[in-house]
Formats: C-alpha cells, sequence, structure tokens
C-alpha cells in the first residue's frame, strides 16, 4: 500500500513539473484586427511582439499572466513596421487591466518624442515616420531600454490588454506626397 501511494505521489509531482513548465510566461490569447499582423516574442516576464500595419485601424492585444511574470516589473516592447509610403505623425499604447511602472526608449528614423501617463503611451515623429518603430529594447541594443508594465496587486491568470491605436492621417497628408511625385515626374519629363 505505501509503494502505491509513494507512486501516485510522485505521478501527481511530476504531472505538477510539466503543467508549470507550460505555464510559465504571459500568454497572448488574441489580437482584434486580422489586417494588422501580429507576431509574438513573449517570455517569461517580457511583453514582445512585431506589429506590422497594414492599415490605421487600432489592434488590441490580449494577454494572459502567469506566475513567472510576477517576479517584478513586466518588461514590454515591441516593433511597429510602417506602411510603406504614408508617414505616421503618432502613435500610441493604451493599456486596460495593467499600468506603466516606467518609461523605456523609442527609437524611429525621423526622431520621436514620447510622454506617458499609467495607462497610455503617446508617440510623436518630428517628420512624420515612415520606418520601423523600435518600442523599448526589442533587439538587446546598448543604452536603449524596454518600457516596465507594474504587476503589482497582479495573480496569475489575470488578463490585460494593449491597444496600439495609430490615427488615421488627413487626406491632405496623404495626397501631398502623390502631388509631389506627379509635380516631380512633370518636370523631368520636361527636361
Amino acid at each position: 500500500m505505501n509503494t502505491h501511494k509513494f507512486v501516485v505521489a510522485a505521478a501527481i509531482a511530476m504531472s505538477a513539473l510539466a503543467f508549470s513548465g507550460t505555464a510559465s510566461a504571459v500568454i497572448l490569447t488574441g489580437s482584434s484586427n486580422g489586417a494588422n499582423v501580429v507576431t509574438d516574442y513573449s517570455a517569461a516576464g517580457v511583453v514582445s511582439f512585431d506589429l506590422d500595419l497594414h492599415n490605421f485601424s487600432g489592434t488590441t492585444l490580449n494577454f494572459v499572466l502567469e506566475e513567472a511574470d510576477l517576479a517584478g516589473p513586466l518588461s514590454f516592447n515591441a516593433i511597429i513596421r510602417n506602411l510603406v509610403g504614408l508617414s505616421l505623425n503618432q502613435l500610441s499604447f493604451s493599456l486596460q487591466g495593467i499600468s506603466y511602472a516606467a518609461a523605456g526608449s523609442v527609437s524611429s528614423f525621423s526622431g520621436a518624442q514620447a510622454s506617458h501617463t499609467s495607462n497610455q503611451a503617446v508617440i510623436k515623429f518630428a517628420n512624420g515616420e515612415t520606418a520601423d518603430i523600435l518600442f523599448g529594447n526589442p533587439n538587446g541594443d546598448g543604452g536603449r531600454s524596454d518600457w516596465l508594465l507594474d504587476t503589482s496587486g497582479l495573480s496569475a491568470g489575470d488578463t490585460f490588454s494593449i491597444v496600439a491605436q495609430v490615427p488615421e492621417p488627413s487626406t491632405v497628408a496623404m495626397v501631398l506626397p502623390l502631388l509631389a511625385g506627379l509635380l516631380l515626374a512633370r518636370r523631368r519629363k520636361r527636361d
């Protein structure tokens, strides 16, 4: 009988270890905008993803916290791949169910300035951004840092959302590059 209890206890312990190994990192449970493609790289203690913009609709990413994510602030980084040929003047990351603990880096080709509240980070681009935007430090570059999310008061199994929002450019902003290209083509044709 004691051998039977030992075997059952060992099986339960091994099942617990196997289960805890599979549930050790923040989990992306879904995103709301199928047109904008999300590639998830999240790991224990880190929310990380690439967002390929195909339209200006907001994208909501839903996550579930695991035990390993609660050891301290949760790091947050992302690469935003821009719409080709259009420039972004602003990008924001709003949080629901979690808040920012500290600001990190933002890198862009045209120069960016970030501001944040406890639930929203707003990035404004000096000359309109037409290239990739690094929010935090997704590439592990020296001198840059991830944004931090406050996990205090949260438990494993709690959910939160990150909403990436790009304001749609005005019609004038979209038409000006087209007009400039047409004028340049016309001028070259005359020469």
